[in-house]
Protein backbone atom coordinates (compact mmCIF):
# COMPACT_ATOMS: atom_id res chain seq x y z
CA UNK A 1 0.00 0.00 0.00
CA UNK A 2 1.33 3.59 -0.38
CA UNK A 3 2.95 5.08 1.95
CA UNK A 4 1.36 8.59 3.11
CA UNK A 5 4.68 10.80 4.37
CA UNK A 6 4.95 14.11 5.81
CA UNK A 7 5.28 16.28 2.18
CA UNK A 8 8.32 18.91 4.07
CA UNK A 9 10.31 15.34 4.55
CA UNK A 10 13.79 15.70 2.49
CA UNK A 11 13.60 13.42 -0.10
CA UNK A 12 10.62 11.49 0.51
CA UNK A 13 7.67 14.50 -1.29
CA UNK A 14 5.59 13.17 -4.09
CA UNK A 15 6.44 15.48 -6.64
CA UNK A 16 9.04 15.23 -8.89
CA UNK A 17 9.89 11.99 -7.32
CA UNK A 18 9.79 8.40 -9.10
CA UNK A 19 8.31 5.69 -7.06
CA UNK A 20 11.17 3.75 -7.73
CA UNK A 21 13.50 5.92 -5.91
CA UNK A 22 15.53 4.04 -3.02
CA UNK A 23 16.61 4.90 0.09
CA UNK A 24 18.33 3.32 3.21
CA UNK A 25 16.64 2.15 6.16
CA UNK A 26 17.92 3.91 9.38
CA UNK A 27 17.51 0.41 11.10
CA UNK A 28 18.65 -2.72 8.86
CA UNK A 29 20.76 -0.14 6.55
CA UNK A 30 18.76 -2.06 3.52
CA UNK A 31 18.30 -0.11 0.69
CA UNK A 32 14.62 -0.09 -0.19
CA UNK A 33 11.66 1.76 -2.27
CA UNK A 34 10.55 4.39 -0.33
CA UNK A 35 6.72 3.38 -0.99
CA UNK A 36 7.21 0.61 0.98
CA UNK A 37 8.26 1.82 4.33
CA UNK A 38 7.47 5.16 5.85
CA UNK A 39 9.85 8.89 6.14
CA UNK A 40 9.58 10.90 9.39
CA UNK A 41 9.93 15.09 8.74
CA UNK A 42 13.51 15.10 8.39
CA UNK A 43 13.52 12.28 5.59
CA UNK A 44 14.92 9.34 7.52
CA UNK A 45 13.25 5.87 6.43
CA UNK A 46 12.64 3.11 7.69
CA UNK A 47 11.36 0.14 5.57
CA UNK A 48 8.13 -1.43 6.37
CA UNK A 49 9.64 -4.63 8.28
CA UNK A 50 11.65 -2.54 10.48
CA UNK A 51 8.79 -0.27 11.24
CA UNK A 52 6.58 -3.02 12.26
CA UNK A 53 9.42 -4.84 14.76
CA UNK A 54 10.19 -1.46 15.85
CA UNK A 55 6.95 -0.20 16.78
CA UNK A 56 6.28 -3.52 18.77
CA UNK A 57 9.13 -2.88 21.00
CA UNK A 58 8.16 0.18 21.42
CA UNK A 59 4.50 -0.35 23.07
CA UNK A 60 5.91 -2.85 24.81
CA UNK A 61 7.62 -0.65 27.02
CA UNK A 62 7.21 0.31 30.43
CA UNK A 63 4.18 3.62 30.68
CA UNK A 64 6.90 5.61 31.76
CA UNK A 65 9.81 5.42 29.56
CA UNK A 66 7.39 5.71 27.16
CA UNK A 67 6.16 8.87 28.03
CA UNK A 68 9.79 9.94 28.47
CA UNK A 69 9.66 9.36 24.14
CA UNK A 70 6.86 11.83 24.39
CA UNK A 71 4.24 12.79 26.67
CA UNK A 72 1.36 11.26 24.59
CA UNK A 73 2.70 7.90 23.79
CA UNK A 74 3.09 9.15 19.77
CA UNK A 75 5.48 7.19 17.49
CA UNK A 76 8.74 9.00 16.64
CA UNK A 77 11.56 8.53 14.45
CA UNK A 78 13.32 5.91 14.79
CA UNK A 79 16.75 7.63 15.02
CA UNK A 80 15.31 9.87 17.64
CA UNK A 81 17.26 8.49 20.93
CA UNK A 82 19.38 9.12 22.98
CA UNK A 83 22.67 7.69 21.61
CA UNK A 84 22.14 9.16 18.65
CA UNK A 85 24.08 12.45 19.96
CA UNK A 86 24.36 15.60 17.64
CA UNK A 87 22.69 12.88 14.87
CA UNK A 88 19.48 12.19 16.71
CA UNK A 89 16.65 13.31 14.80
CA UNK A 90 14.43 15.96 16.23
CA UNK A 91 10.95 15.73 13.92
CA UNK A 92 7.78 15.96 14.85
CA UNK A 93 6.45 12.14 15.62
CA UNK A 94 4.21 10.93 13.05
CA UNK A 95 1.18 11.44 12.12
CA UNK A 96 -1.63 8.14 13.18
CA UNK A 97 -2.34 7.77 9.53
CA UNK A 98 1.12 7.32 8.74
CA UNK A 99 1.46 5.09 11.45
CA UNK A 100 -1.47 3.20 9.98
CA UNK A 101 -0.63 2.79 6.52
CA UNK A 102 2.69 1.16 7.82
CA UNK A 103 1.55 -1.21 10.56
CA UNK A 104 -0.49 -5.19 9.90
CA UNK A 105 -3.80 -3.97 12.00
CA UNK A 106 -2.84 -6.30 15.47
CA UNK A 107 0.29 -4.09 16.00
CA UNK A 108 -1.78 -0.82 14.88
CA UNK A 109 -4.52 -1.27 17.67
CA UNK A 110 -1.46 -2.23 20.18
CA UNK A 111 -0.37 1.17 19.13
CA UNK A 112 -3.64 2.78 20.23
CA UNK A 113 -4.33 1.02 23.27
CA UNK A 114 -0.90 2.21 24.25
CA UNK A 115 -1.51 5.66 23.88
CA UNK A 116 -4.95 5.09 25.69
CA UNK A 117 -3.17 3.48 28.51
CA UNK A 118 -0.75 6.54 28.88
CA UNK A 119 -4.05 8.97 28.52
CA UNK A 120 -5.90 7.01 31.23
CA UNK A 121 -2.61 7.21 33.71
CA UNK A 122 -2.59 10.86 33.15
CA UNK A 123 -6.45 11.24 34.40
CA UNK A 124 -5.95 9.12 37.28
CA UNK A 125 -3.05 10.81 38.07
CA UNK A 126 -5.12 14.46 38.03
CA UNK A 127 -7.87 12.60 39.57
CA UNK A 128 -5.56 11.86 42.48
CA UNK A 129 -3.87 15.20 43.26
CA UNK A 130 -7.19 16.76 42.86
CA UNK A 131 -8.88 14.17 45.54
CA UNK A 132 -5.48 14.95 47.99
CA UNK A 133 -6.10 18.89 48.03
CA UNK A 134 -9.74 18.83 48.29
CA UNK A 135 -8.56 16.61 51.29
CA UNK A 136 -5.91 18.93 52.32
CA UNK A 137 -8.56 21.46 52.20
CA UNK A 138 -11.09 20.55 54.13
CA UNK A 139 -8.55 19.42 56.76
CA UNK A 140 -7.52 23.34 56.60
CA UNK A 141 -11.01 24.68 57.11
CA UNK A 142 -11.61 21.71 60.10
CA UNK A 143 -8.37 23.43 61.86
CA UNK A 144 -9.56 26.91 61.11
CA UNK A 145 -13.18 26.35 62.72
CA UNK A 146 -11.54 24.99 65.74
CA UNK A 147 -9.39 27.12 66.56
CA UNK A 148 -11.60 30.21 65.85
CA UNK A 149 -14.89 29.21 67.64
CA UNK A 150 -16.04 27.46 70.54
CA UNK A 151 -17.66 24.90 70.52
CA UNK A 152 -21.38 25.99 69.66
CA UNK A 153 -19.99 28.08 67.38
CA UNK A 154 -17.90 25.65 65.48
CA UNK A 155 -21.10 23.39 64.89
CA UNK A 156 -23.07 26.12 63.88
CA UNK A 157 -20.75 26.67 60.88
CA UNK A 158 -19.69 23.31 60.02
CA UNK A 159 -23.65 22.98 59.46
CA UNK A 160 -23.87 25.85 57.75
CA UNK A 161 -20.97 24.80 55.39
CA UNK A 162 -22.72 21.36 54.63
CA UNK A 163 -26.03 22.41 54.40
CA UNK A 164 -24.86 25.79 51.81
CA UNK A 165 -22.20 23.72 50.18
CA UNK A 166 -22.73 20.33 49.77
CA UNK A 167 -26.76 19.66 50.17
CA UNK A 168 -27.72 22.57 48.33
CA UNK A 169 -27.67 22.17 44.71
CA UNK A 170 -25.73 25.40 43.13
CA UNK A 171 -24.18 26.95 40.01
CA UNK A 172 -19.96 26.00 40.75
CA UNK A 173 -19.43 29.51 39.49
CA UNK A 174 -21.68 32.12 40.87
CA UNK A 175 -23.25 29.49 43.49
CA UNK A 176 -27.23 30.19 42.20
CA UNK A 177 -29.24 27.71 43.56
CA UNK A 178 -31.12 25.73 41.27
CA UNK A 179 -34.13 22.71 41.67
CA UNK A 180 -34.89 21.89 37.73
CA UNK A 181 -33.96 19.26 36.04
CA UNK A 182 -35.36 19.14 31.99
CA UNK A 183 -33.78 15.43 31.42
CA UNK A 184 -30.21 16.78 30.09
CA UNK A 185 -27.30 16.41 32.33
CA UNK A 186 -25.53 19.19 30.39
CA UNK A 187 -26.78 22.51 32.77
CA UNK A 188 -26.59 25.83 31.61
CA UNK A 189 -26.81 28.02 34.93
CA UNK A 190 -29.59 30.55 34.48
CA UNK A 191 -27.48 33.56 36.23
CA UNK A 192 -24.16 32.99 34.72
CA UNK A 193 -24.36 31.02 32.21
CA UNK A 194 -21.80 28.48 33.03
CA UNK A 195 -22.01 25.08 31.45
CA UNK A 196 -21.98 22.35 34.11
CA UNK A 197 -22.33 18.40 34.97
CA UNK A 198 -25.44 17.94 36.49
CA UNK A 199 -23.58 14.27 37.94
CA UNK A 200 -20.74 16.25 39.70
CA UNK A 201 -21.53 19.96 39.53
CA UNK A 202 -17.76 20.27 37.47
CA UNK A 203 -17.44 23.94 35.81
CA UNK A 204 -17.32 22.81 32.06
CA UNK A 205 -17.16 26.24 30.46
CA UNK A 206 -18.78 26.95 27.99
CA UNK A 207 -20.40 23.41 26.70
CA UNK A 208 -21.21 20.55 29.40
CA UNK A 209 -21.76 17.55 26.85
CA UNK A 210 -18.24 16.32 26.46
CA UNK A 211 -18.01 16.50 30.35
CA UNK A 212 -21.40 14.41 30.85
CA UNK A 213 -20.51 11.60 28.18
CA UNK A 214 -17.54 10.94 30.07
CA UNK A 215 -17.87 11.57 34.00
CA UNK A 216 -17.54 8.60 35.86
CA UNK A 217 -20.38 9.37 38.39
CA UNK A 218 -22.55 9.62 35.43
CA UNK A 219 -21.74 5.46 34.67
CA UNK A 220 -22.33 4.70 38.32
CA UNK A 221 -25.10 6.56 38.63
CA UNK A 222 -26.62 4.91 35.42
CA UNK A 223 -25.86 1.53 37.29
CA UNK A 224 -26.82 2.96 40.82
CA UNK A 225 -30.21 3.79 39.32
CA UNK A 226 -31.26 0.80 37.41
CA UNK A 227 -31.42 2.69 34.00
CA UNK A 228 -30.79 1.13 30.79
CA UNK A 229 -28.07 2.22 29.31
CA UNK A 230 -28.96 3.59 25.87
CA UNK A 231 -27.77 6.09 23.50
CA UNK A 232 -30.10 9.30 22.71
CA UNK A 233 -29.58 11.35 19.68
CA UNK A 234 -25.97 9.55 19.12
CA UNK A 235 -25.06 10.76 22.60
CA UNK A 236 -23.41 8.58 25.35
CA UNK A 237 -26.22 6.96 27.78
CA UNK A 238 -25.13 9.33 30.58
CA UNK A 239 -25.82 12.22 28.40
CA UNK A 240 -29.57 12.42 29.08
CA UNK A 241 -31.66 10.69 31.55
CA UNK A 242 -34.66 10.89 34.00
CA UNK A 243 -35.54 12.70 37.35
CA UNK A 244 -34.53 9.06 39.36
CA UNK A 245 -30.95 9.10 37.60
CA UNK A 246 -30.31 12.67 38.68
CA UNK A 247 -31.46 12.32 42.25
CA UNK A 248 -29.62 8.78 42.62
CA UNK A 249 -26.62 11.25 41.21
CA UNK A 250 -27.02 13.82 43.53
CA UNK A 251 -27.02 11.34 46.96
CA UNK A 252 -24.00 10.06 45.22
CA UNK A 253 -22.60 13.38 45.39
CA UNK A 254 -24.26 14.32 48.63
CA UNK A 255 -22.71 11.72 50.61
CA UNK A 256 -19.47 11.36 49.00
CA UNK A 257 -18.83 15.21 49.74
CA UNK A 258 -20.42 14.88 53.87
CA UNK A 259 -18.20 12.01 54.20
CA UNK A 260 -14.98 13.86 53.08
CA UNK A 261 -16.48 16.88 55.70
CA UNK A 262 -16.84 14.92 58.18
CA UNK A 263 -13.63 12.67 58.04
CA UNK A 264 -11.75 16.02 59.08
CA UNK A 265 -13.82 15.86 62.89
CA UNK A 266 -13.41 12.94 65.92
CA UNK A 267 -15.85 10.68 66.03
CA UNK A 268 -18.36 12.35 68.63
CA UNK A 269 -18.46 15.69 66.85
CA UNK A 270 -19.45 14.07 63.58
CA UNK A 271 -22.39 12.40 65.47
CA UNK A 272 -23.51 15.90 66.69
CA UNK A 273 -22.85 17.59 63.39
CA UNK A 274 -25.51 14.82 61.41
CA UNK A 275 -27.78 14.90 64.84
CA UNK A 276 -27.59 18.54 64.11
CA UNK A 277 -28.11 17.84 60.14
CA UNK A 278 -31.06 15.34 60.70
CA UNK A 279 -33.94 17.05 59.52
CA UNK A 280 -32.00 17.84 56.34
CA UNK A 281 -30.71 14.48 55.56
CA UNK A 282 -34.07 12.97 56.12
CA UNK A 283 -36.02 15.15 53.53
CA UNK A 284 -32.95 13.73 51.21
CA UNK A 285 -32.99 10.40 51.89
CA UNK A 286 -29.50 10.21 53.48
CA UNK A 287 -28.72 7.78 56.21
CA UNK A 288 -25.52 8.20 58.55
CA UNK A 289 -24.99 4.60 57.03
CA UNK A 290 -24.94 6.05 53.12
CA UNK A 291 -22.14 8.73 54.52
CA UNK A 292 -20.12 5.76 56.02
CA UNK A 293 -20.31 3.66 52.95
CA UNK A 294 -19.44 5.99 50.87
CA UNK A 295 -16.61 7.51 53.29
CA UNK A 296 -15.02 3.92 53.30
CA UNK A 297 -15.02 4.06 49.16
CA UNK A 298 -13.06 7.29 49.53
CA UNK A 299 -10.67 5.64 51.79
CA UNK A 300 -10.46 3.17 48.83
CA UNK A 301 -10.00 5.45 46.19
CA UNK A 302 -7.20 7.43 47.61
CA UNK A 303 -5.11 3.70 48.50
CA UNK A 304 -6.05 2.82 44.88
CA UNK A 305 -4.83 5.96 43.19
CA UNK A 306 -1.71 6.19 45.39
CA UNK A 307 -1.00 2.48 44.75
CA UNK A 308 -1.42 2.79 40.68
CA UNK A 309 0.90 5.93 41.20
CA UNK A 310 3.45 4.47 42.91
CA UNK A 311 3.65 1.56 40.45
CA UNK A 312 4.06 4.01 37.51
CA UNK A 313 7.00 5.74 39.14
CA UNK A 314 8.93 2.28 39.99
CA UNK A 315 8.05 1.67 35.78
CA UNK A 316 9.45 5.10 35.15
Amino acid sequence: SEVRRTPEAPGCGRRGMATSEEKTCTICFCDGLVTDGVCCGEGHYTCGDCFEMYVKSEIEKPVGEIKKRDPEGRCLCPRNTASGGSDRCTAAPLSDKDVAANLSHTTFEGYLRSRAGIREAKVADAMRKEMEERILLEKKRALDLVSSAGSTEKLRAAKEQVVETILTLSCPRCHQAFVDFDGCFALNCGRCRAAFCAYCLADCGRDAHAHVGTCPEGAASLKASGTASKRVGGHPPTVYGNKNMFEVAQKRRRCKQLALFLEKYDENFRGTVLKELDRELKDLTITPGDIKKFGKANDKAIEKADKAAAAQRGRG
